[in-house]
């Protein structure tokens, strides 16, 4: 199983080789949550030491408390139950169409993909709408126009391109996941920004198991270990922060 997770290349030949049964899946779906829980224990001294250098070296605020402020503000703002339903469902089937989706290189997958990104950035960029019927229904209107772009722009034949582009897409795909959750660290101290991917890794290290999963057994199997990640990472933190 490691070898086949390391070999990121030939994740896109999974899911010819692999054809578990439902209960194969969900043990395959296990042992990479397992794995990941392990990288995540052996980056945390990492993001410690990282840290204590901003802090005692830098002389910046500390970068790692600034997440789980934002964490208690969006719970309060949003609601408890409301907020679970965005970060434990909504939040990862937006990601995982954006980050995950395309890479199946199909046309629709690739419109599917620009859509719910468009989506999930219009978001930042319309956030001073404050009419949440206006802002819901700008946004959806720039979501379905992208996805008619795209649709009727994108290239056929795609899945046939060169073996390394495909392997490169990939891990574009994981590190720019990573990155993206770069937003968890708002108010961002920009001097220091060359910083931030560190804090990052843990996502970098999500979005690769996914990623994993995604290929051997199927985007909805992803999306489940993107939701299971998310609803335990979730407990903890609101176990924490109450």
């Amino acid at each position: 199983m490691l070898q086949q997770i390391f070999k990121v290349g030939h994740y896109p030949n999974l899911l010819l080789n692999e054809k578990d049964s439902f209960g194969g899946k969900v043990l395959n779906l296990l042992k990479t949550y397992g794995i990941l829980f392990l990288g995540l224990i052996a980056v945390s001294p990492t993001l410690l030491m990282v840290d204590y250098f901003v802090v005692h070296v830098l002389h910046y605020k500390t970068i790692s408390e600034v997440q789980k402020h934002g964490m208690s503000q969006f719970l309060h703002k949003m609601g408890y139950w409301k907020a679970i339903v965005y970060i434990c469902l909504i939040g990862p089937l937006i990601e995982e169409t954006v980050f995950r989706l395309p890479l199946s290189l199909k046309k629709g997958h690739i419109a599917l993909g620009f859509a719910a990104a468009a989506f999930l950035f219009s978001g930042f960029l319309l956030k001073d709408i404050k009419l949440p019927w206006l802002n819901l229904s700008v946004r959806l209107s720039i979501t379905i126009l992208v996805y008619v772009i795209c649709f009727f722009t994108a290239p056929k034949g795609l899945s046939i391109i060169d073996h390394r582009f495909r392997r490169h897409l990939i891990v574009l795909s994981i590190i720019l996941f990573g990155l993206m959750h770069i937003g968890n660290y708002t108010p961002i101290q920009w001097p220091v920004i060359w910083i931030y991917p560190v804090y990052v890794l843990p996502q970098i290290l999500m979005g690769w198991a996914i990623t994993y999963v995604r290929f051997r057994d199927g985007f909805w199997w992803g999306f489940i270990l993107h939701c299971l990640i998310n609803s335990v990472s979730m407990a903890l933190s609101s176990g924490h922060l109450h």
